[in-house]
């Protein structure tokens, strides 16, 4: 094969690769609001010291999903990291190969520190919380460099280059704050939404309660004035998007935050994060998106 072609091929492996990335991320965001992070015990990266355990309990098999889920994934990041890096291309693929592998594992160091640590399940220690927004934080980049870089090999041999970064500096705010309010709702759920917006205020309250309402006037106040901005800036589809993803969110908070919500509410964050990226970047197609 030649490399144009090449390019082409890895450039379409990427994007699948990158919705697997979102498969593995909504499986981990399972781990934790099944409370299964212990499934495994203390060990890692082997599972209550063995490669297959015993299955004795629903949270391990669980928790073993997900190891193996990511074990897939860092080894198939480790493969296209030496497949790409000899390759003549521009200067920002072969960056964001680098970034790439840099991410995964620092993702894995973190997930690696909440299991040996022991910040899993109903732990709710103040290192828990800030692991946890570094682990939400790295796999946002870990989303948008995965995105990027198949953007970035799907136009080569052109460079591609951020138009701005500011909406996009802005919107990492949202998720940052979304997983205290995450694990505030996984940790300390409660049976009506008044009672719940009373403890929020309350200053008996555990910090993790009162810190949540950041996120919902975060994903009001940002979120809205990124709606508003995109619709000025005729980005009609991108404004009408951010309008779903604010009906959701509102619609989890109403509904006290089923399952089925949590996991559409973080997706559908995944997805405005890589459609922001899209609609910023310079390709041939920027003036019709």
């Amino acid at each position: 094969m030649t490399q144009s072609s090449q390019l082409r091929l890895y450039s379409r492996i990427l994007f699948y690769f990158w919705i697997y990335t979102l498969l593995v991320i909504l499986w981990g965001a399972w781990v934790r609001i099944s409370h299964s992070g212990d499934g495994c015990g203390d060990h890692w990266p082997l599972c209550a010291g063995e490669f297959i355990p015993e299955f004795k309990l629903q949270k391990t098999w669980i928790e073993y999903a997900h190891r193996l889920m990511t074990g897939i994934y860092g080894l198939f990041v480790l493969f296209l990291f030496f497949k790409i890096r000899n390759w003549t291309t521009s200067l920002l693929s072969q960056r964001l190969n680098v970034s790439l592998l840099v991410l995964m594992i620092t993702e894995a160091l973190l997930g690696a520190i909440l299991v040996k640590g022991q910040l899993v399940t109903t732990d709710d220690s103040v290192m828990r919380l800030i692991a946890m927004l570094f682990h939400q934080l790295n796999s946002f980049l870990l989303t948008g460099v995965t995105y990027l870089f198949y953007l970035s090999l799907k136009n080569e041999p052109q460079t591609l280059r951020m138009l701005s970064w500011k909406p996009l500096a802005l919107f990492i705010l949202l998720p940052i704050s979304g997983a205290i309010a995450a694990l505030s709702v996984t940790l300390f759920p409660t049976i009506s939404l008044l009672e719940g917006i009373l403890q929020d205020f309350a200053t008996d309250s555990h910090v993790f309660v009162r810190l949540r309402i950041v996120h919902p006037t975060l994903a009001l106040t940002l979120g809205g004035g990124l709606m508003i901005w995109l619709f000025i800036r005729n980005h009609h589809r991108a404004g009408l998007e951010f309008l779903l993803a604010i009906a959701i969110g509102i619609m989890t908070l109403v509904t006290l935050s089923p399952v089925a919500l949590k996991m559409t509410h973080l997706l559908v964050a995944h997805l405005l994060w890589a459609r922001l990226i899209y609609l910023f970047v310079s390709s041939p197609d920027s003036n019709n998106r």
